[in-house]
């Protein structure tokens, strides 16, 4: 990325949509859509893009995730009055690195070296891009299963589907997402 040309937000609507999916409580969307979520962080994003001072992706990705934070965190708090939803302020990258690790069938270290920690920071980063190259309803059970917890019979009802269709949904789902990560992995991220 040049510092003297404009970055196309756009192209980050579906790692925005995958973000803002892992942060914001299934629940909670019956009151606001994660599109909407998405699309004001886009504006915020272009409103203060003169306040952007990185020159990489890297940057550009970390600083579209700090305005999605926000964007979520102000929104819990316009229906939340004083409550504070905890799962909110955890990190995105935490959240992030451990559903990379649930989906890849990684095993969780309490203690990493920094040289582990960027690895699995990358493969978060793989895992986002990887998600939004699911079909929505696969991206969606996956989610709903290995993000935030449910049960398929949860997610069935959740997604008007049955039981059988969503496990369907999300051995499609896990085998993309494990075959589009191995390939980056072996590809050394150049697909």
């Amino acid at each position: 990325m040049s510092c003297d040309k404009q970055p196309n937000l756009e192209q980050y609507r579906r790692y925005l949509r995958v973000l803002a999916d892992m942060q914001l409580n299934p629940r909670f969307r019956s009151k606001e859509d994660v599109s909407d979520v998405v699309q004001t962080t886009l504006l915020r994003a272009y409103q203060d893009l003169d306040g952007f001072r990185g020159s990489s992706e890297v940057e550009l990705r970390a600083w579209l995730k700090t305005i999605l934070t926000h964007t979520l965190i102000n929104l819990v708090n316009k229906y939340q009055a004083q409550k504070r939803d905890i799962r909110l302020e955890r990190s995105i990258d935490q959240q992030l690195q451990e559903s990379a690790l649930r989906i890849i069938n990684e095993p969780s270290a309490e203690q990493t070296s920094p040289s582990q920690h960027l690895i699995r920071q990358e493969r978060a980063e793989q895992l986002a891009d990887a998600m939004g190259s699911l079909l929505e309803a696969e991206c969606n059970a996956v989610m709903l299963k290995h993000v935030h917890g449910w049960k398929v019979s949860d997610i069935a009802v959740h997604l008007d589907r049955s039981p059988e269709a969503v496990a369907g949904l999300l051995r499609r789902g896990l085998k993309k997402l494990r075959n589009k990560l191995n390939a980056v992995e072996h590809h050394g991220g150049n697909e």
